[in-house]
């Protein structure tokens, strides 16, 4: 007791000690006729100390004059504060200033004041320095310090009101508890009043257009190789497809929907400049708005058709400065794979489909006793009896990735900057298959003065990835009767030498390097209040160096005796280097003015563009050496080399006006003139002009905001332009080149020479495509902001469409293109989201829908085949198109109709187990000529997203999904089963076919027609493949814990936070087991991530 009693004593005395030390400081100053707070300034240059208010309450311009040498800071404010009304507390080395009345009670109800103490943190745990604390009702006020801490003397049941920029104020009831823990909320509000648009910024309110957005935070919810993946259905009216899980591969975005029979793909344009989105670091993007209409995209003109996304990367703040850390180690494994028949089933089914064929036995091939003992004698000689899995084989069941990224932040009044290092590696399913990025982004922003302004921005990527020769495919159709490997090791020769594993495994590889740089040098001037000048020059140069080396490799017969590997029975190298190189200049000028109610906003520019490309490659073959990919070591006698370049430009004027009274009434008039390198003379030029409205009801003095908070609805009309229409030149006519012989009569040998020929007509007068686009839409907020909904409906008509026209064929030309065809798509997007917090527990839900259609107008007359899908008027823009099937003939004695007669068949083959066909025409046969149809829409319908997420005391969770509500899928196998006797089937049509040993009731059953070689039936394009491809996929699921900050705080971090994560989960659908809706059957299997991750600040 004695003992705990003197460590009791000596905590205290050592505290009374510091503190002591701490007042007892002496320090001196000196100033005449001074305002205070230049006085406070020479005290923190001279001490510790750091003072801490808040000008709203305090009168700190007030003028002193102060002498003191050495002497103690209490000393020294209470002489400074003597003749005034400002009271200080001293905690530590931090001084916090308020009114005196509330620092030095001096009568019996101020004696009766508690004092109550609290932290203010901002959602991810950062601390929230210089927020106002005020005692409701009254003067008595604060502000926290450095780490957000607060104290204050109150009243009892006093209500606090916190405040501070950018965040949503609290009240806080103070019954019963001196100590408070406040979490500040961002004001969302007040955080998108300003957003991106062309060449500008604008207030949100101010918009007339349809624009959706989507923050940096939301976006790395996610987590996937490319930035266009993590986009995957946050937007309504944004189409991102994926068919391939290589981590180089980027997908493919449509907004609303398709325009064009040429390019779709949508204008990206990065901080200002055009650029792709597979060359930015999902970590460096602050946000990114996509113009989906005219009144928001005119403005870009002829690249914007197909719409726009502006991509704004992270800049330093003032006064912050920050280094953080975020890695990430995941588990990768397939969505879902497929399965393929093992070599029993096999046989049986090659057995079954020759006799299907003809076949005068059921066991023509394989012997129904080698079939019934076949894993006896694998067990006993494995080398003769083979039963390989190619898929398994060839595949991991799992992979990983990893990713880690370094940020350093901050700035001043005059210099700000943002540095990102990132560094994504991943490993693929095929063995030896990698890829690994590099990104390096730097932003910086100089303020020379009041009215010059710059900023000087540099990027680089570098990427480099290894593939084996081995595609999916190739595994896919391996049959299981060959063996990989010899029960010694060595790799089995497979069918005649194709064996993929030793491919894979002995072939070489293909490696691909990508590196770029970037930059963008900005200067802005004000000259004059609301006017801004701003000049750019933005160079961008890739580079591509590919190195194709297939090495020359044996496999080996069950003799031992060596046979080289299918398509390499000698080495070869074949090299790459391109490069490509842009340079984008702008001139642009902003005019804002404020007149009492009415705001008026004036832009006016130049940009122009220049872009070129060269390819070269080089090859030589035959190599003796087969380990040394160097050019010099092939034999000079079997060298090839290659090369081909481009180039193309475009020159632009563009202006827009804005005007908006009281927040109510809003127009918008936008136009662009685009001058084009892709057209001749006279066609070059092109202008596109849009105009929109607004009307924000809910500002109007009438309306009664007691449910609705804001309600505001806009229309717009306008048109966009189509320059990406076939090649560079399209309007000239294209020659090609090629080495002829010329008889010699003098030498009596052919003479060797260079030839020239026209392959192409064309027309000179070809010229844009133009879009004309009409839309409206609704905005509403209700129930205090925390329901939001937006919904739009839109039109768009393509006219000048370039299409392939008839043509004499005598004229010795290939058929020319011409702006001959129309194009509509109509549809609608729909966004709604709830955003609430009950005390410590915040939560929202958000959900898009979206659809369109897209139909063809006039078309000359001309129509579009490509395999099974049609392109004509009146159709859908690539509907499907074949037979219509009836089914399955289930027996011989359906091979005739209700009254006895033959039905009309396809093939002459065509008999019990195949498909049956509609006869269209009623001529009793079916012929391509004339029964073939219009099957349906082969694009997707009813897209929809949506997410959920809530914090709670440092815990985060977040749950996305996406998905497709409709769309008519077309089924094909990955190859043709049994094709060749030698490819593989899919366990699939193994499980579920016609059979000629299975009764009517099962062959009733079955999902597809029995097995044949009469492809020209049972593959013949019709809707007996066409399914529903419906299906609805979980995108991420997260949870994540944030240390708390006072924890961190010792070891001088910010936030410290831990969490899982799983991307990309296998989709709920009804296609086959074992095939994910949005794989495309030939490239990686799609990946499902596990992931676990730190994300760590300073």
């Amino acid at each position: 007791m004695n003992a705990q009693i003197k460590r009791i004593g000596i905590s205290c005395l050592l505290l009374l000690l510091l503190n002591i030390g701490q007042s007892m400081a002496q320090i001196s100053i000196s100033a005449t006729n001074t305002e205070i707070n230049n006085v406070l300034g020479q005290i923190e240059e001279k001490s510790d100390y750091t003072f801490f208010y808040s000008d709203n309450f305090l009168n700190l311009n007030q003028k002193v004059t102060i002498h003191a040498k050495d002497e103690t800071i209490e000393n020294i404010l209470n002489r400074l504060f003597r003749d005034t009304n400002i009271g200080y507390r001293i905690n530590n080395k931090q001084i916090a200033l308020s009114e005196k009345s509330a620092q030095y009670p001096e009568n019996i109800a101020q004696q009766q004041r508690r004092i109550v103490m609290g932290k203010i943190t901002d959602s991810d745990g950062e601390p929230i320095i210089g927020a106002n604390i005020i005692e409701k009702g009254t003067t008595n006020g604060t502000v926290t310090d450095v780490d957000g801490n607060f104290s204050l003397r109150i009243e009892e049941n006093a209500v606090l009101h916190i405040s501070y920029i950018g965040y949503l104020p609290q009240d806080i009831n103070t019954s019963d508890k001196t100590t408070f823990n406040i979490v500040l909320v961002e004001d969302t509000k007040a955080l998108e009043e300003l957003v991106v648009i062309g060449y500008g910024t604008a207030r949100k309110i101010d918009l007339t257009g349809s624009t959706s957005s989507l923050g940096g935070d939301q976006l790395r919810m996610k987590s996937t190789p490319q930035l266009s993946s993590q986009m995957q259905g946050q937007m309504a009216g944004v189409q991102i497809t994926r068919s391939n899980g290589d981590p180089s591969a980027g997908a493919t975005i449509r907004v609303r929907g398709v325009t064009t029979m040429s390019t779709n793909d949508p204008l990206v344009i990065v901080d200002g400049i055009p650029g792709t989105l597979t060359d930015i670091a999902p970590e460096d993007v602050k946000d990114i708005q996509v113009l989906k209409d005219a009144a928001s995209a005119a403005i870009y003109g002829s690249r914007a058709a197909a719409g726009v996304i502006l991509v704004t990367t992270k800049r330093a703040r003032n006064n912050e400065f920050h280094l953080s850390y975020n890695g990430e180690y995941g588990v990768d494994a397939p969505t879902a794979k497929p399965k393929f028949a093992n070599a029993v089933q096999w046989m049986s089914g090659l057995n079954e489909l020759a006799f299907n064929d003809g076949a005068s036995s059921p066991h023509s091939l394989y012997s129904e006793d080698l079939i019934n003992n076949y894993a006896q004698l694998r067990a006993d000689d494995p080398d003769r009896y083979a039963d390989t899995d190619f898929m398994d084989l060839g595949l991991k069941s799992s992979t990983h990735h990893q990713r880690h990224s370094l940020s350093l932040s901050g700035g001043t009044d005059r210099l700000k900057t943002n540095f990102s290092f990132n560094y994504y590696d991943s490993e693929a399913l095929i063995d030896t298959k990698n890829y690994e990025r590099f990104n390096i982004r730097t932003n910086n922003d100089y303020t020379i003065n009041n009215w010059i302004h710059a900023n000087v921005d540099v990027n680089l990527l570098y990427s480099n990835a290894n593939e084996p020769h081995l595609t999916m495919s190739e595994l896919m159709e391996r049959a299981p009767i060959y063996n990989a490997y010899w029960s010694d090791g060595r790799f089995a020769d497979g069918k005649d030498g194709d064996n993929p594993i030793a491919q894979r495994e002995l072939s070489g590889s293909h490696k691909k390097q990508n590196y770029r740089v970037g930059g963008k040098l900005q200067l802005a001037l004000t000259p004059i209040e609301g006017l801004t000048l701003t000049a750019i020059v933005a160079p961008q140069y890739s580079f591509y160096k590919g190195k194709d080396h297939k090495k020359r490799y044996e496999v080996y017969r069950i003799t031992g005796d060596p046979i080289p590997g299918v398509g390499y029975s000698s080495t070869s190298l074949s090299e790459a280097r391109n490069d490509n190189h842009s340079l984008t200049k702008q001139f642009y000028a902003n005019y804002n003015l404020q007149l009492k109610r009415h705001s008026i906003g004036l832009m006016a520019g130049y940009e122009d563009y220049f872009y070129k490309w060269e390819e070269q490659g080089a090859s030589r073959t035959n190599y003796s050496l087969v380990n040394f990919p160097y050019l010099d070591l092939g034999p000079e006698d079997y060298q090839f080399n290659s090369g081909k370049a481009g180039h193309n430009a475009y020159r632009s004027f563009f202006g827009r006006i804005m005007y908006s009274w009281a927040d109510r009434y809003m127009l918008q008039a936008n136009i662009r003139s685009d001058g084009s390198s892709r057209f001749a003379d006279g066609h070059r030029w092109g202008t596109f002009p849009s105009v929109s409205a607004g009307w924000v009801i809910s500002e109007e003095p009438w309306f009664n905001k007691s449910v609705v908070d804001f309600l505001k609805l806009r229309g717009s009309i306008g048109q966009l332009g189509n320059e990406r229409i076939g090649s560079e030149f399209p309007y000239q006519a294209r020659l090609s080149f090629a080495t002829g012989f010329i008889p010699n009569a003098a030498t009596g040998v052919a003479d060797i020479v260079q030839t020239a020929y026209q392959t192409d007509y064309a027309f000179k007068d070809l010229t844009w495509e133009t879009t004309t686009t009409y839309g409206i839409g609704a905005d509403i907020n209700l129930l205090k902001n925390n329901l939001r909904a937006s919904v739009d409906y839109y039109y768009k008509k393509t006219t000048n469409m370039l299409m392939e026209v008839g043509f004499p064929s005598y004229f010795g030309y290939n058929a020319p293109q011409k702006n001959a065809a129309d194009m509509n798509t109509t549809g609608w997007d729909f966004e709604i989201s709830w955003n609430d917090r009950i005390r410590d527990f915040h939560y929202g839900v958000s959900f898009n829908l979206y659809d369109y259609r897209s139909r063809m107008g006039y078309m000359a007359d001309r129509q579009r085949i490509d395999d099974n899908k049609i392109t004509e008027e009146g159709s859908y823009y690539n509907e499907w198109y074949g037979y219509k099937s009836l089914g399955i003939i289930l027996n011989d004695a359906a091979m005739f109709d209700e009254n006895g007669d033959p039905i009309a068949v396809l093939t002459n083959n065509d008999k019990a187990g195949n498909i049956r066909y509609q006869d269209i025409d009623g001529d009793g046969k079916i012929t391509a000529s004339n029964d073939r149809i219009r099957l349906g829409n082969s694009l997707p319908e009813l897209q929809y997203g949506g997410s959920l997420w809530a914090e709670w005391k440092g815990i985060d969770f977040n749950l996305s999904f996406q998905g497709i509500g409709h769309q008519r899928a077309y089924w094909s196998w990955p190859g043709t089963p049994f094709n060749y006797q030698a490819y593989a089937s899919p366990l699939n049509l193994i499980e579920s076919h016609w059979s000629p040993t299975a009764t009517d009731e099962e062959n009733v059953k079955a999902k597809y027609p029995k097995l044949t070689t009469n492809s020209a039936n049972i593959y013949a394009r019709s809707d007996f493949y066409l399914f529903n491809g419906a299906y609805m996929r979980i995108k991420n699921i997260t949870l994540g814990y944030s240390l708390p900050i006072r924890n961190t705080k010792k070891l001088s971090i910010n936030k410290l936070r831990v969490y899982f994560s799983a991307n990309d989960l296998p989709a709920f659908s009804k296609y086959p087991k074992g095939y994910d809706p949005e794989w495309g059957r030939s490239g990686d299997l799609l990946l499902s991530s596990y992931i676990f991750g730190l994300n760590l600040s300073f």
